[in-house]
């Protein structure tokens, strides 16, 4: 009997909106914050079930568009000029997974002030101008918070600093319902709580639901492309490793939801590297010791996020660890032969040979010979596994045939959809 992958999409949410915020200390849950103060609004405005649900969701992931740790960090201490790009990108994400997309137009317009609405023709009425307003506010509220000034010291100066937000910014009814919401300690208190995020999980304010493959792989791609679509050197990678991994893993007599485990941990193998600023993600030339250390640390990262996903166990292993070498000399575990598994061994060579095959600032792209050459060497000084590279040899033309193949098809939708967006 075959079972397929199932996974839970508050964890797989949560996860990733802790994870957008790693990056730098001045950003640490902004994004969770956001959605507690828009839980709570809503919560004011006694919102229904659902229409709190797509805020929540919006919130949780409102920054999705700002890719790189510099356009968060921008954004995040208003010197980002011109936020409604993050907004459009972030939108245009939202509407390419089921789950998103009712959640498009609040991402669409959380950083869009009430006079915009208006001369719009929008009203509060609206309920998604409704959602994005909360979201606005909830959003300029956690920017302003002082991180080293304990927050009961800085509740009056906030609310003055959301109160002048009237009107231009914020429509008044929202600023009146967040003066509700704010009148107690309590608020605050949790606010900035270290266990907010958990707290928020208990709270049930997304539905618990378990994705099958289809629906949660609709999801990942989205996160997908929040990591490779910050450059057109890698719009592509994560694609093609994902689906090299396919290829090996049918090859080596994978089935049904090893297939479809393998295929995730392709999609998610550098999810951690959304930690890592464009400057040395993106550099065209060589890294220094320094920035290559940076870079170490995103299979630590991308673990670390998939690990607390129901669903994802295996996953998480298959793709942290795809930068584990048989030798022990790979990173960030130091893993052995022994302590590695298969799939993270066939996503690691899938890793190389997708890389080797793409072309890069600095060099064009490899052909059949350069992919092997590279593979083989490294199979015979021991840190990858030579029953892959031989499963990849032997069926090469049809692997590399299929992963051209949804290369192109994702690079022609970051050419159309998001490169003309910046």
């Amino acid at each position: 009997m075959l079972y397929n992958l199932t996974v839970n999409l508050a964890d797989l949410l949560f996860s990733v909106s802790e994870a957008m915020d790693l990056s730098d200390t001045s950003l640490v849950d902004h994004q969770i914050r956001t959605a507690f103060v828009s839980s709570e609004v809503a919560r004011a405005m006694k919102l229904d079930y659902g229409q709190t649900e797509r805020l929540f969701v919006a919130a949780l992931l409102h920054d999705i568009g700002a890719m790189s740790p510099e356009e968060k960090i921008g954004a995040h201490i208003f010197e980002d000029l011109c936020p409604e790009m993050h907004c459009k990108r972030g939108g245009r994400l939202f509407r390419e997974a089921f789950w998103l997309e009712p959640s498009a137009w609040i991402i669409d317009w959380h950083h869009t002030p009430m006079a915009k609405h208006r001369e719009a023709d929008r009203s509060l009425s609206e309920s998604n101008v409704l959602a994005s307003q909360i979201l606005f506010l909830a959003d300029h509220l956690e920017r302003m918070i002082q991180r080293d000034t304990f927050i009961l010291h800085q509740t009056e100066t906030l609310c003055a600093q959301m109160h002048d937000l009237i009107d231009h910014g914020v429509h008044a009814d929202v600023i009146c319902l967040f003066d509700e919401v704010s009148a107690n300690e309590g608020f605050w208190l949790e606010l900035v709580s270290n266990s907010l995020g958990r707290n928020l999980r208990e709270r049930s304010l997304l539905r618990s639901i378990d994705l099958d493959y289809d629906a949660a792989r609709s999801i990942v791609s989205v996160f997908k492309d929040m990591t490779d679509f910050r450059s057109p050197f890698t719009a592509t990678h994560s694609t093609g490793v994902a689906a090299c991994a396919r290829g090996i893993g049918k090859a080596m007599a994978f089935t049904g939801k090893e297939l479809q485990q393998i295929d995730m941990a392709g999609l998610m193998h550098d999810i951690g590297k959304l930690v890592v600023p464009d400057a040395i993600l993106c550099k065209p030339t060589g890294l220094t010791s320094n920035e290559y250390a940076v870079i170490k640390q995103h299979p630590y990262y991308t673990f670390r996020i998939l690990s607390r996903i129901r669903g994802f166990e295996k996953i998480a292993e298959w793709a942290g660890f795809h930068h584990e070498r048989n030798d022990g000399s790979g990173y960030s575990m130091r893993l052995k032969q022994e302590e590695i598994d298969l799939g993270a061994k066939i996503v690691a060579v899938a890793d190389v040979a997708t890389a080797i095959s793409e072309s890069r600032p600095y060099r064009e792209p490899g052909d059949k010979a350069a992919v092997l050459y590279a593979l083989l060497k490294m199979s015979s000084k021991g840190t990858l596994e030579p029953r892959i590279i031989e499963a990849l040899v032997d069926n090469y033309e049809s692997i590399m045939v299929e992963v051209l193949d949804y290369q192109a098809a994702d690079k022609a939708r970051y050419i159309e959809c998001y490169e003309v967006i910046g």
